[in-house]
Protein backbone atom coordinates (compact mmCIF):
# COMPACT_ATOMS: atom_id res chain seq x y z
CA UNK A 1 0.00 0.00 0.00
CA UNK A 2 1.86 3.09 -1.03
CA UNK A 3 2.10 6.70 0.73
CA UNK A 4 -0.46 8.16 -1.08
CA UNK A 5 -3.10 5.69 -0.13
CA UNK A 6 -2.11 5.64 3.47
CA UNK A 7 -2.06 9.02 4.44
CA UNK A 8 -5.70 9.81 3.46
CA UNK A 9 -6.57 6.79 5.28
CA UNK A 10 -4.73 8.31 8.47
CA UNK A 11 -6.05 11.71 7.80
CA UNK A 12 -9.56 10.38 7.78
CA UNK A 13 -9.25 8.31 11.18
CA UNK A 14 -7.95 11.06 12.73
CA UNK A 15 -10.15 13.76 10.91
CA UNK A 16 -13.87 12.30 10.82
CA UNK A 17 -13.48 9.80 13.87
CA UNK A 18 -11.07 10.42 16.52
CA UNK A 19 -11.19 14.40 16.55
CA UNK A 20 -15.12 14.69 16.40
CA UNK A 21 -15.67 12.47 19.24
CA UNK A 22 -13.56 15.10 21.43
CA UNK A 23 -14.94 18.00 23.49
CA UNK A 24 -14.02 20.88 21.98
CA UNK A 25 -11.74 22.18 24.03
CA UNK A 26 -9.14 19.31 23.44
CA UNK A 27 -9.50 19.48 19.64
CA UNK A 28 -6.36 21.52 19.59
CA UNK A 29 -4.44 19.88 21.77
CA UNK A 30 -4.69 16.50 20.10
CA UNK A 31 -4.03 17.98 16.91
CA UNK A 32 -0.57 18.97 18.61
CA UNK A 33 -0.32 15.97 19.79
CA UNK A 34 -0.75 13.83 16.77
CA UNK A 35 1.76 15.89 14.33
CA UNK A 36 4.23 15.96 17.94
CA UNK A 37 4.36 12.39 19.13
CA UNK A 38 2.27 10.65 16.55
CA UNK A 39 3.68 11.21 13.18
CA UNK A 40 7.14 11.98 14.29
CA UNK A 41 9.69 9.26 15.82
CA UNK A 42 10.30 10.48 19.47
CA UNK A 43 13.29 12.82 20.44
CA UNK A 44 12.86 14.39 23.43
CA UNK A 45 9.14 15.76 24.75
CA UNK A 46 10.84 19.49 23.95
CA UNK A 47 12.30 18.65 20.60
CA UNK A 48 9.40 17.33 19.24
CA UNK A 49 7.51 20.28 20.44
CA UNK A 50 9.86 22.21 18.30
CA UNK A 51 9.78 20.38 15.71
CA UNK A 52 5.90 20.88 15.66
CA UNK A 53 5.84 24.57 16.31
CA UNK A 54 8.30 27.20 15.86
CA UNK A 55 8.26 29.82 18.60
CA UNK A 56 10.06 27.41 21.38
CA UNK A 57 8.10 29.31 24.43
CA UNK A 58 5.05 28.39 22.39
CA UNK A 59 5.87 24.94 21.54
CA UNK A 60 6.60 24.13 25.56
CA UNK A 61 3.57 25.74 26.43
CA UNK A 62 1.90 23.82 24.41
CA UNK A 63 3.63 20.01 25.44
CA UNK A 64 3.67 20.85 29.01
CA UNK A 65 -0.44 21.34 28.93
CA UNK A 66 -0.55 18.06 26.58
CA UNK A 67 1.35 15.82 29.09
CA UNK A 68 -0.44 17.19 32.48
CA UNK A 69 -4.02 16.56 31.09
CA UNK A 70 -5.51 13.35 33.01
CA UNK A 71 -8.57 13.93 31.34
CA UNK A 72 -7.52 13.63 28.02
CA UNK A 73 -5.14 10.67 28.76
CA UNK A 74 -8.66 8.81 29.99
CA UNK A 75 -10.91 10.38 26.96
CA UNK A 76 -8.34 8.98 24.38
CA UNK A 77 -8.87 5.59 26.63
CA UNK A 78 -12.68 5.50 25.65
CA UNK A 79 -12.45 6.57 21.79
CA UNK A 80 -10.24 3.69 21.13
CA UNK A 81 -12.33 1.90 22.87
CA UNK A 82 -15.05 3.40 20.70
CA UNK A 83 -13.28 2.67 16.94
CA UNK A 84 -14.75 -0.85 16.82
CA UNK A 85 -11.09 -2.61 16.65
CA UNK A 86 -11.90 -4.49 20.20
CA UNK A 87 -14.97 -7.17 19.23
CA UNK A 88 -16.14 -9.88 21.56
CA UNK A 89 -13.76 -12.09 19.61
CA UNK A 90 -10.84 -10.26 19.74
CA UNK A 91 -7.73 -11.55 22.13
CA UNK A 92 -5.78 -8.83 23.84
CA UNK A 93 -2.11 -9.50 24.92
CA UNK A 94 -1.72 -8.28 28.25
CA UNK A 95 2.00 -7.00 29.59
CA UNK A 96 4.55 -4.63 31.46
CA UNK A 97 7.84 -3.15 30.11
CA UNK A 98 9.78 -1.22 31.96
CA UNK A 99 10.70 2.24 30.31
CA UNK A 100 13.61 4.34 32.48
CA UNK A 101 12.09 3.96 35.66
CA UNK A 102 8.16 4.28 34.77
CA UNK A 103 6.08 0.82 34.25
CA UNK A 104 3.81 0.54 31.61
CA UNK A 105 0.82 -2.20 31.45
CA UNK A 106 -0.51 -2.19 28.19
CA UNK A 107 -3.37 -4.49 26.46
CA UNK A 108 -3.22 -5.03 22.53
CA UNK A 109 -5.33 -7.32 20.52
CA UNK A 110 -3.50 -9.85 18.84
CA UNK A 111 -3.64 -9.92 15.22
CA UNK A 112 -1.37 -12.99 14.17
CA UNK A 113 0.17 -10.65 11.63
CA UNK A 114 3.17 -9.85 14.13
CA UNK A 115 2.63 -6.64 15.52
CA UNK A 116 -0.30 -6.30 18.90
CA UNK A 117 -2.30 -3.38 18.34
CA UNK A 118 -2.30 -1.21 21.76
CA UNK A 119 -5.94 -0.40 22.65
CA UNK A 120 -5.89 -0.08 26.28
CA UNK A 121 -2.31 1.21 28.58
CA UNK A 122 -1.63 2.42 32.08
CA UNK A 123 1.74 3.99 33.52
CA UNK A 124 3.22 4.25 37.27
CA UNK A 125 6.22 4.17 38.83
CA UNK A 126 8.51 0.84 38.00
CA UNK A 127 8.56 -2.02 40.93
CA UNK A 128 12.08 -2.61 39.89
CA UNK A 129 13.87 0.14 40.77
CA UNK A 130 17.55 -1.24 42.67
CA UNK A 131 17.36 -0.16 46.29
CA UNK A 132 20.87 1.44 46.16
CA UNK A 133 23.78 2.84 43.64
CA UNK A 134 21.57 4.72 41.48
CA UNK A 135 21.07 7.78 39.97
CA UNK A 136 19.41 11.13 41.62
CA UNK A 137 16.58 10.70 38.96
CA UNK A 138 16.04 6.47 39.69
CA UNK A 139 16.05 8.11 44.27
CA UNK A 140 13.47 10.41 43.20
CA UNK A 141 11.41 7.52 41.38
CA UNK A 142 11.76 5.27 43.90
CA UNK A 143 10.68 7.83 46.44
CA UNK A 144 7.72 9.11 44.07
CA UNK A 145 6.58 4.87 44.05
CA UNK A 146 7.01 4.45 47.82
CA UNK A 147 4.77 7.94 48.26
CA UNK A 148 1.96 6.75 45.75
CA UNK A 149 1.96 3.19 47.29
CA UNK A 150 0.37 1.72 43.91
CA UNK A 151 0.49 -1.98 42.71
CA UNK A 152 0.99 -3.02 39.06
CA UNK A 153 -1.29 -5.98 39.61
CA UNK A 154 -4.19 -3.65 41.02
CA UNK A 155 -3.95 -0.75 38.48
CA UNK A 156 -3.62 -3.81 35.71
CA UNK A 157 -6.96 -5.26 36.91
CA UNK A 158 -8.83 -1.64 37.40
CA UNK A 159 -7.76 -0.48 33.89
CA UNK A 160 -9.20 -3.59 32.51
CA UNK A 161 -12.04 -2.85 34.26
CA UNK A 162 -12.82 0.55 32.78
CA UNK A 163 -11.77 -1.15 29.54
CA UNK A 164 -14.76 -3.76 30.03
CA UNK A 165 -17.12 -0.60 31.27
CA UNK A 166 -16.29 1.56 27.88
CA UNK A 167 -16.71 -1.83 25.82
CA UNK A 168 -19.88 -3.51 27.52
CA UNK A 169 -17.80 -6.92 27.37
CA UNK A 170 -14.92 -8.64 28.32
CA UNK A 171 -12.48 -9.42 25.52
CA UNK A 172 -10.42 -12.75 25.91
CA UNK A 173 -6.99 -11.82 27.53
CA UNK A 174 -3.83 -13.59 27.38
CA UNK A 175 -1.10 -13.54 29.79
CA UNK A 176 2.71 -13.84 30.91
CA UNK A 177 3.61 -15.58 34.30
CA UNK A 178 4.22 -12.28 35.92
CA UNK A 179 0.46 -12.27 35.72
CA UNK A 180 -0.41 -15.52 38.19
CA UNK A 181 -1.14 -13.77 41.49
CA UNK A 182 -4.19 -15.09 43.04
CA UNK A 183 -5.65 -12.12 43.83
CA UNK A 184 -5.40 -10.63 39.87
CA UNK A 185 -6.80 -14.37 38.81
CA UNK A 186 -9.81 -13.89 41.61
CA UNK A 187 -10.62 -10.81 40.34
CA UNK A 188 -10.87 -11.64 36.89
CA UNK A 189 -12.76 -14.77 37.85
CA UNK A 190 -15.35 -12.65 39.57
CA UNK A 191 -15.81 -10.40 36.54
CA UNK A 192 -16.32 -13.87 34.17
CA UNK A 193 -13.25 -13.05 32.32
CA UNK A 194 -12.20 -15.40 29.71
CA UNK A 195 -8.45 -15.89 30.10
CA UNK A 196 -5.05 -17.94 29.53
CA UNK A 197 -2.20 -17.13 31.66
CA UNK A 198 1.53 -19.32 31.92
CA UNK A 199 1.73 -20.69 34.96
CA UNK A 200 5.21 -21.06 36.53
CA UNK A 201 6.08 -24.85 36.81
CA UNK A 202 6.73 -24.84 40.27
CA UNK A 203 2.87 -23.32 40.93
CA UNK A 204 0.89 -25.62 43.33
CA UNK A 205 -2.64 -26.70 42.78
CA UNK A 206 -5.00 -29.42 43.85
CA UNK A 207 -6.11 -32.08 41.79
CA UNK A 208 -8.53 -34.86 43.43
CA UNK A 209 -8.21 -33.25 46.83
CA UNK A 210 -4.14 -33.45 46.91
CA UNK A 211 -1.99 -30.90 45.92
CA UNK A 212 0.58 -30.92 42.92
CA UNK A 213 3.49 -28.78 41.35
CA UNK A 214 1.98 -27.33 38.26
CA UNK A 215 4.67 -29.04 36.05
CA UNK A 216 3.97 -32.27 38.04
CA UNK A 217 0.85 -32.95 36.14
CA UNK A 218 0.56 -35.79 33.84
CA UNK A 219 -2.21 -35.13 31.51
CA UNK A 220 -2.01 -32.41 28.74
CA UNK A 221 -5.24 -31.05 29.73
CA UNK A 222 -6.56 -30.88 33.50
CA UNK A 223 -9.28 -29.27 35.03
CA UNK A 224 -7.78 -28.22 38.53
CA UNK A 225 -8.65 -26.33 41.25
CA UNK A 226 -6.42 -23.00 42.16
CA UNK A 227 -7.05 -21.36 45.83
CA UNK A 228 -10.92 -22.83 45.17
CA UNK A 229 -10.91 -21.71 41.92
CA UNK A 230 -12.08 -24.42 40.00
CA UNK A 231 -9.80 -23.59 36.09
CA UNK A 232 -7.78 -25.43 33.62
CA UNK A 233 -4.46 -26.53 33.14
CA UNK A 234 -2.74 -26.91 29.68
CA UNK A 235 0.70 -27.99 28.42
CA UNK A 236 2.27 -27.69 25.19
CA UNK A 237 3.55 -30.07 23.01
CA UNK A 238 6.56 -28.46 21.98
CA UNK A 239 9.70 -26.80 24.95
CA UNK A 240 9.52 -23.10 24.29
CA UNK A 241 13.32 -20.75 24.76
CA UNK A 242 13.51 -22.58 27.96
CA UNK A 243 13.34 -25.76 27.16
CA UNK A 244 10.06 -26.34 29.19
CA UNK A 245 6.66 -26.88 27.98
CA UNK A 246 3.85 -23.94 28.55
CA UNK A 247 1.88 -24.30 31.41
CA UNK A 248 -1.32 -22.09 30.38
CA UNK A 249 -3.94 -21.72 32.59
CA UNK A 250 -7.26 -20.58 31.53
CA UNK A 251 -10.51 -20.10 32.80
CA UNK A 252 -11.90 -21.08 29.05
CA UNK A 253 -13.52 -24.53 29.64
CA UNK A 254 -14.85 -24.98 25.91
CA UNK A 255 -11.76 -24.31 23.69
CA UNK A 256 -9.76 -27.29 22.79
CA UNK A 257 -5.68 -27.47 23.62
CA UNK A 258 -5.15 -26.80 20.66
CA UNK A 259 -6.49 -23.82 20.04
CA UNK A 260 -5.25 -22.74 23.78
CA UNK A 261 -2.13 -23.17 22.96
CA UNK A 262 -2.78 -21.02 19.21
CA UNK A 263 -3.79 -18.65 21.28
CA UNK A 264 -1.23 -18.07 23.76
CA UNK A 265 1.60 -18.52 20.92
CA UNK A 266 0.58 -15.17 19.78
CA UNK A 267 0.91 -13.60 23.10
CA UNK A 268 4.34 -12.71 21.82
CA UNK A 269 3.08 -9.72 19.50
CA UNK A 270 2.96 -7.27 22.10
CA UNK A 271 6.80 -8.18 22.99
CA UNK A 272 7.27 -6.97 19.15
CA UNK A 273 5.27 -3.83 19.32
CA UNK A 274 6.91 -2.99 22.71
CA UNK A 275 10.47 -2.53 20.81
CA UNK A 276 8.68 -1.13 17.98
CA UNK A 277 7.71 1.50 20.56
CA UNK A 278 10.83 1.64 22.16
CA UNK A 279 13.12 1.48 18.93
CA UNK A 280 11.34 2.11 15.50
CA UNK A 281 9.71 5.51 17.20
CA UNK A 282 12.56 6.13 19.56
CA UNK A 283 10.73 5.33 22.73
CA UNK A 284 13.79 4.39 24.50
CA UNK A 285 15.01 7.37 24.88
CA UNK A 286 12.75 8.68 27.53
CA UNK A 287 13.84 9.76 31.07
CA UNK A 288 10.09 11.28 32.05
CA UNK A 289 9.94 11.79 35.82
CA UNK A 290 5.58 11.50 36.05
CA UNK A 291 3.74 8.05 35.18
CA UNK A 292 0.94 10.36 33.81
CA UNK A 293 3.42 12.03 30.61
CA UNK A 294 4.65 8.97 30.05
CA UNK A 295 0.70 7.95 29.44
CA UNK A 296 0.17 10.58 27.29
CA UNK A 297 3.13 10.28 25.21
CA UNK A 298 2.30 6.72 24.83
CA UNK A 299 -1.18 6.69 23.83
CA UNK A 300 -0.34 9.75 21.00
CA UNK A 301 2.82 6.68 20.14
CA UNK A 302 -0.08 3.96 20.03
CA UNK A 303 -2.04 5.82 17.76
CA UNK A 304 0.46 4.99 14.62
CA UNK A 305 -0.10 1.86 15.41
CA UNK A 306 -3.78 1.86 15.32
CA UNK A 307 -4.14 4.14 12.22
CA UNK A 308 -1.81 1.46 10.49
CA UNK A 309 -4.04 -1.23 11.43
CA UNK A 310 -7.01 0.93 10.27
CA UNK A 311 -5.23 1.73 7.09
CA UNK A 312 -3.30 -1.06 5.54
CA UNK A 313 -3.24 -4.75 7.79
CA UNK A 314 -5.38 -6.06 4.92
CA UNK A 315 -2.41 -5.12 2.45
CA UNK A 316 -1.55 -8.94 0.80
CA UNK A 317 2.12 -7.51 0.12
CA UNK A 318 3.04 -6.79 4.20
CA UNK A 319 4.82 -9.31 6.21
CA UNK A 320 5.70 -11.10 2.49
CA UNK A 321 9.34 -10.11 1.57
CA UNK A 322 11.54 -11.59 -1.43
CA UNK A 323 13.70 -13.53 0.98
CA UNK A 324 13.26 -14.68 5.07
CA UNK A 325 16.24 -12.48 5.91
CA UNK A 326 14.80 -9.54 4.91
CA UNK A 327 11.72 -9.64 6.99
CA UNK A 328 10.18 -6.55 8.28
CA UNK A 329 7.31 -6.08 9.95
CA UNK A 330 4.12 -3.85 8.52
CA UNK A 331 4.52 -1.43 11.34
CA UNK A 332 8.19 -0.50 10.32
CA UNK A 333 7.51 -0.68 6.48
CA UNK A 334 4.43 1.81 7.47
CA UNK A 335 7.23 4.20 9.08
CA UNK A 336 9.61 4.02 6.66
CA UNK A 337 6.71 5.23 4.04
CA UNK A 338 5.89 8.09 6.41
CA UNK A 339 9.46 9.34 6.83
CA UNK A 340 9.93 8.82 2.58
CA UNK A 341 6.83 10.96 2.14
CA UNK A 342 7.56 13.54 4.96
CA UNK A 343 11.30 13.84 3.80
CA UNK A 344 11.42 12.66 0.35
CA UNK A 345 10.27 16.18 -1.28
CA UNK A 346 12.75 18.04 1.28
CA UNK A 347 15.92 15.41 0.19
CA UNK A 348 15.05 16.34 -3.78
CA UNK A 349 14.79 19.70 -2.93
CA UNK A 350 18.81 19.91 -1.49
CA UNK A 351 20.16 17.10 -3.59
CA UNK A 352 18.28 17.80 -6.88
CA UNK A 353 16.65 14.36 -6.75
CA UNK A 354 18.14 10.93 -7.34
Amino acid sequence: MSSKVIIPAYAHTVQQQLIPALPEYWRHQVRFGVQALTIKPFVSLASNARATIAHPDTASTNMDRLVANAGLARELGRIVADLGIITPRSILACDHSDMSGLLTFMGAIQTRKGRAIPCVLETLYSQFLPGHGTSKRKQQLRQARKEAGIQLYDQALACLEQLALDLGFWPRLVFDRGFGGISFIRGLMEHEATFYIRLKAGRLVELGGVEFRAGELVANDTRIILNGLNLRVIRSDEPDDDGEPWLILTSDMTKSRRKVIRIYYHRFEIEETFKDLKHVLGLRLTRLMRPLSLKVLLWFASLRFILGYLASYRDPRYGRPRHPKKRISWFRRLSEELAREAYGPLADLITGGL
